[in-house]
């Protein structure tokens, strides 16, 4: 038989058309290829459309990034993800989008919002650990292993730290009014007042410890630095910098005084008793007028021997008004007729320019100075900056001051918004080197076109005291500059050899210095305490219980938080929550020398509630850490030189612990069975059993960490073998001392039986030791 053929060019009976009509074709094909479609976005198989390919084709990361999957596959492979739960992720624009300067602009104020950011916050973010404190996004310590060399720099060179997140505050009035406002919230006992007479003229700063009104020696609210600025009128202006963690305090304190409202309401029930009149009370403080200006200074704090060099190689002092008249805020100045004494500053700067160390200028002396744009003076490469002159300096000239020192058109904020508004940035001023010298790159300081800028330098004179400190360590320069110049300024520092520091090298220097960091007795004190406990619990239960420290068999009721109340309960008759930190200067020095005589305390009123800040150095070996022990010794234990150790003590809550750890064992099989059963049991095998995270931890978890740690302490006193007096708020190795010290607090009733038995040492413990170390105790003068 022979086989048929079917095409009629062929022979056979068949004619194929000449063309096909695609629509049509695909018409009649609908249905097929509705079908296949939704087959392919909506498949009836168990498959995922990632795993219908090729085992060849197949990539591990094709359920994360769908562009790891065909073309054609992409868009069923999002419907899949969308049932699962999973929402597709969007694309992240490229980096060289989101690195455009309008968008990076946008995108730093967005992060702005929540956090405040200094001038220099680009700079740190890249070279230092970056925390969030008191509202501020602040450098904490530099990225690379920098302690030893942040602390040389406090001692024999200069270290660079921004602290433009103190806020000023201005005050202006009369000056009797002003002096009776701070009266209300100071007190005589603890040093000078505000209008004392070395302060009034302006030529120096000062410090005042506040109180809220007329509750002294209870509720602290801090240390705060104030200095006055003469102007011609009668009214007088009075600059306080507050840190920012009594910010708040302050200005609700002092705004109560200044603006007194009243609300009038009527007896009937009426819509003016529903919404009563508020109208101003005038009272004898209604003409003092109080402003905060947040963001309209920064601030850098230079601290070091060679920081006087830094600042003398780093800033060209203007001498003469007519280079200068160009500038615009010069015009604003002139039209006021305010003279600015330019040349009488110049000089006083370039007599004290050869000094070695500011600490030996007049303590706290303001300067306010008039400088070319610190760019100029910058080098080509980083030095170190050193004095010129090897010669000495007499004495009268640093004692004679000039009258208008101080004065500054700084502390005008028209003058301020006019130097922001035109400085020059580094686009142009590079360009302005270039190409309108004849040798490009030269160097003119006395260009007219370019903007001078009005300082305020301030003196620190470091540490004074002499008992246990080096007298002149810290000692340094702040600079206050106007907004918008502070990178130019740092950048400047930076380059003549001043090292940068953060947060970290703040606290440090406190405690290297003998000084009370954010006392425990203010409010600003407290929320410190109560974060630093929250980071070492965190941290303590993140270790597995083998690692963890007993503290309960070790007899540490409070390892994490000073106990202050229950101390000053347990030597007194103290039932609240009242405390006070001793800062009357007077008794101080009498307890110091009470102490190294030996002689009798005195008593004062309210022992019960006082605490007595001190300073205490280990004798010997071992070092000192937070929240130490501070105890009474025996004479035996000063004689003898015998290790004491603390015993170790039961632990109650060790067997509960393991019965916990078991149930919770057994129930965690339990919820393991009860899932396979389910899994088993399920149609959908992909349809998986879905676990609640949550962030807060489990009742089990609680309960657990309770039975880890001393609960209902109610005494603290005789926990062990000697008793408490006190605490270290601040312990650690100092490099200024050579050997561990800290910073405490004792009971004043605890001073007063230490000095009976006739004793002006101390034992110290720490919370993860049983060994009690000898130490000398000093009192702090200035807390």
């Amino acid at each position: 038989m022979e086989p048929m053929e079917f095409d009629a060019a062929l022979g056979g009976k068949e004619h194929l058309p000449h063309s096909a009509n695609s629509l049509k074709f695909a018409a009649s094909r609908s249905i097929e290829i509705a079908a296949m479609t939704e087959s392919i976005l909506r498949p009836s198989k168990t498959k995922l459309i990632f795993q219908s390919l090729p085992i060849h084709m197949r990539r591990r990361v094709m359920s994360h990034n769908c562009k790891r999957l065909p073309k054609r596959l992409r868009e069923g492979h999002l419907e899949q993800l969308k049932k699962s739960g999973q929402p597709p992720k969007q694309k992240r624009p490229s980096r060289k989008y989101r690195r455009r300067p309008t968008n990076l602009l946008e995108e730093y104020n967005r992060r702005q919002r929540r956090n405040v950011w200094l001038e220099t916050h680009i700079w740190h973010a890249k070279r230092f650990h970056m925390i969030e404190r008191w509202g501020h996004r602040l450098a904490y310590r530099p990225c690379d292993k920098a302690f030893r060399a942040c602390y040389r720099a406090t001692s024999a060179h200069c270290l660079l730290q921004d602290i433009s997140y103190y806020t000023p505050i201005q005050i202006k009035g009369p000056i009797d009014i002003i002096k009776d406002l701070f009266s209300n919230i100071t007190h005589s006992s603890c040093g000078l007042n505000v209008c004392a007479k070395a302060y009034l003229n302006g030529n120096r700063e000062g410090t005042v410890k506040l109180y809220m009104p007329n509750s002294y020696p209870y509720e602290f609210i801090g240390k705060i630095d104030f200095f006055w600025i003469s102007t011609d009128n009668d009214q007088k202006e009075l600059w306080l910098f507050v840190h920012p963690s009594q910010i708040k305090i302050v200005e609700k304190v002092l705004y109560k005084f200044v603006s007194t409202i009243k609300t009038d309401q009527s007896d009937e029930n009426t819509l003016e008793n529903i919404y009563p009149k508020r109208r101003k009370i005038s009272t004898k403080y209604s003409d003092i007028k109080v402003t905060t200006m947040a963001g309209q200074f920064t601030r850098f704090r230079l601290t070091g021997p060679k920081s006087h060099a830094v600042l003398v190689q780093s800033l060209k002092c203007v001498d003469n008004i007519e280079i200068v008249q160009s500038n615009d805020w010069i015009k604003y100045i002139l039209k006021k007729n305010v003279d600015l004494f330019l040349k009488e500053k110049s000089e006083y700067w370039n007599q004290i320019s050869p000094l070695n160390s500011p600490s030996q200028l007049p303590p706290r002396l303001v300067i306010g100075l008039v400088t070319k744009d610190p760019r100029w003076s910058r080098p080509a490469k980083r030095t170190k900056a050193r004095t010129t002159q090897d010669t000495p300096i007499a004495t009268e000239k640093l004692i004679n001051i000039p009258p208008y020192l101080c004065t500054s058109p700084l502390w005008d904020k028209s003058v301020c918004d006019i130097v922001k508004s035109k400085k020059i940035t580094n686009a142009k001023f590079i360009a302005h080197l270039t190409e309108n010298h004849l040798v490009p790159g030269e160097i003119n300081e006395d260009d007219p076109t370019l903007q001078s800028i009005p300082i305020v330098l301030i003196q620190r004179p470091g540490s004074q005291h002499s008992d246990y400190k080096k007298i002149g360590y810290g000692s340094g320069w702040d600079i206050i500059i106007p907004s918008g110049y502070g990178l130019p300024f740092w950048l400047t520092f930076i380059m003549f050899g001043a090292r940068s520091g953060g947060l970290r090298e703040t606290e440090n220097l406190a405690f290297e210095m003998g000084e009370c960091y954010l006392p425990p007795d203010s409010e600003a004190g407290k929320l410190e305490e109560k974060r630093i406990e929250s980071e070492l619990k965190d941290k303590y239960f993140k270790k597995p219980p083998s690692k963890r420290v007993n503290y309960i068999k070790l007899a540490v009721p409070s390892p994490f938080i000073c106990p202050w109340n229950i101390l000053l309960k347990d030597w007194g008759s103290n039932d609240g929550d009242k405390q006070f930190i001793l800062r009357e200067t007077s008794i101080l020095h009498t307890l110091q020398d009470c102490l190294i005589k030996k002689q009798k305390v005195p008593k004062i009123e309210n022992s019960d509630y006082c605490l007595v800040p001190i300073y205490v150095q280990i004798l010997g070996k071992g070092n000192l850490t937070k929240h130490a022990t501070i105890c009474l010794p025996e004479t035996k234990d000063i004689s003898s030189g015998k290790k004491l150790m603390e015993p170790h003590h039961e632990d109650p809550n060790k067997k509960l612990r393991k019965q916990k750890r078991m149930e919770h064992r057994k129930y965690l099989k339990q919820m393991r069975r009860k899932r396979i059963k389910l899994r088993k049991t399920q149609v959908n095998v992909n349809q998986k059993l879905k676990r609640k995270h949550n962030s807060k931890p489990s009742e089990y978890v609680k309960a657990m960490r309770e039975l880890w740690l001393p609960s209902n302490v109610e005494s603290i006193r005789n926990v062990g073998v000697r008793e408490v007096i006190g605490f270290v708020t601040h312990g650690a190795f100092s490099f200024s001392e050579s050997k561990s010290c800290g910073v405490g607090y004792i009971a004043y009733n605890a001073l007063v039986k230490l000095n009976s038995n006739a004793l002006n040492k101390v034992l110290v413990r720490n919370t993860t030791s049983r060994q009690y170390r000898l130490a000398n105790v000093n009192i702090i003068k200035s807390p």
